[in-house]
């Protein structure tokens, strides 16, 4: 399949230039701006104190071209650039192969019979997903744009991570790789999407070269369905969406370590997994939504054998996939993420609550002669009010609790550096603009 791209792409721009000069050319753009500060109290270890505060900053800008024909085809070109503050890369796939700020690039061709892109796009089950309402866009706990805890064991800022636990309910497998995705025409409320990614990459190269990578994902399919309509007097929607890959070049005989206390004795110690062979990708999900006046309900759920929810990983020692923990497809262990949320609007305020709870099933590990199997949890809770200046301004403040739960349930410097298990409380402020 890989060996289409070229010609798939080649069509693409030739459909793209014979059609032209059958209508004019029109540009849009627009853009965004967010700033957060924050007050963190979490676990810190002596050796390495942490700052009781916190910045995350981001921006976005977006141009679009396009044309239409004079059979009402629209033909264009959707570009967006993303500049960020650290603390806004953790919600980002690590897909190698493009620009730091090349957010999405992608052509499309619309028609009545529906939308087709090719380029730099999330997948077509992420695209579908419908997830709990937030007053925050960027300070939410699912899938935080900005997630200001430090691995207190890191000497500069990296974010929280044990074992992968990555909290977020979107089927984000494929990130912003290149793709090809076809969205239908939304028939009484429904819209069916379907996406297909060759390579795990950014950019061209790997695409046109036929080197297995070893515990690299590829062929990756994704479908999505969703649903928005009304009964009655609520406004509901509704989605499904599941993820497929395969494993280009299994590793037979992988483990990766953990610290964990001994069933004898108590004492921590670092653990090999058994030994085991990455899979293929699988990961399936699905979410709703009720709006009745300005009440918002809703939540979203995920399993995926991808470790600790993390994107998928691109690189990294002898196994590109596997290369650590975070982001390896495991055979037999899944992780499991859920979220709810509710909020309320009224004139320009909003109020709202959220949660969010991940477990991570681990590679088991022989203690002795004991199989043992091992857990890496996490939940989150969250309250948020804004204030809407008017509809390209507004201010939201807010406070989150986080709790993780890991195996060796300590956060220790020494010699065997190891922290699994913290609690974290933030308050917030955040602002943003839109143009």
């Amino acid at each position: 399949m890989t060996r289409l791209w070229p010609v798939l792409t080649a069509a693409s721009l030739l459909t793209l230039a014979g059609t032209a000069s059958a209508g004019e050319w029109s540009f849009d753009w627009g853009g965004q701006g967010n700033f957060s500060g924050y007050y963190i109290d979490q676990t810190e270890v002596p050796s390495n104190s942490l700052n009781g505060y916190g910045f995350a900053a981001e921006g976005k800008t977006w141009g679009r071209v396009k044309t239409v024909t004079d059979s009402g085809l629209e033909i264009g070109l959707r570009g967006q650039l993303r500049f960020q503050s650290s603390e806004h890369e953790f919600s980002n796939d690590t897909i190698n192969g493009a620009p730091d700020v090349v957010d999405e690039v992608w052509l499309y061709i619309q028609s009545a019979f529906g939308r087709a892109t090719i380029g730099l796009e999330d997948g077509a089950a992420d695209s579908a997903g419908i997830f709990s309402p937030t007053v925050s866009e960027i300070n939410r706990l699912d899938d935080a744009r900005a997630f200001p805890l430090q691995d207190p064991i890191s000497s500069s800022f990296t974010a929280y991570e044990p074992n992968g636990a990555h909290i977020r309910t979107d089927l984000n497998a494929s990130g912003d790789a290149l793709k090809i995705i076809y969205y239908s025409p939304r028939l009484i409320g429904i819209q069916l999407s379907a996406s297909y990614t060759p390579e795990l990459t950014r950019g061209f190269n790997d695409l046109f070269n036929s080197n297995d990578q070893a515990d690299q994902q590829s062929d990756i399919w994704e479908v999505g369905v969703n649903y928005q309509g009304s009964l009655s007097a609520f406004d509901v929607g509704f989605y499904a969406g599941y993820v497929a890959g395969y494993n280009e070049k299994a590793t037979v005989g992988h483990t990766v370590s953990f610290v964990a206390p001994q069933l004898i004795g108590g004492a921590q110690q670092s653990f090999n997994a058994v030994a085991f062979t990455p899979g293929d990708l699988e990961e399936y999900g699905a979410g709703a939504q009720i709006a009745y006046e300005g009440l918002k309900v809703g939540g979203s759920y995920r399993v995926t054998n991808i470790a600790g929810g993390a994107g998928l990983a691109d690189g990294g020692g002898a196994s590109i996939g596997c290369g650590r923990l975070a982001g390896c497809v495991l055979p037999d262990n899944h992780t499991t993420i859920w979220g709810a949320g509710v909020t309320y609007e009224t004139g320009p305020w909003r109020v709202g609550a959220e949660y969010v709870n991940l477990e991570e099933e681990l590679p088991r590990i022989l203690d002795g002669a004991v199989l043992r199997d091992l857990t890496q949890d996490a939940q989150g809770w969250a309250g948020s009010v804004g204030y809407e200046f008017d509809e390209n301004a507004r201010i939201v403040a807010g406070y989150q609790s986080y709790t993780f739960d890991g195996p060796a349930g300590t956060c220790v410097a020494g010699p065997t550096p190891v922290c699994d298990t913290l609690d974290a409380n933030l308050g917030y402020i955040q602002t943003s603009i839109t143009f």
